[in-house]
């Protein structure tokens, strides 16, 4: 009884490592895409107006 209270709680520690390693990869994937999405249309700034498109009388 006591080796199978031993072995289940060195599996236990084990999945909760690997549970904390990808949530940490996860994180760390997320933030990567936060920093390279593009502003949406609503974010970014309008652009500007077009210039004069001949000469001017």
């Amino acid at each position: 009884m006591v080796i199978q209270h031993a072995s289940a709680r060195a599996h236990l520690r084990r999945a909760s490592e690997l549970l904390r390693d990808a949530a940490k990869e996860l994180d760390e994937h997320l933030d990567l895409h936060r920093f390279i999405q593009k502003p949406s249309p609503h974010e970014s700034p309008a652009p500007p107006p077009p210039g004069p498109s001949g000469p001017r009388r």
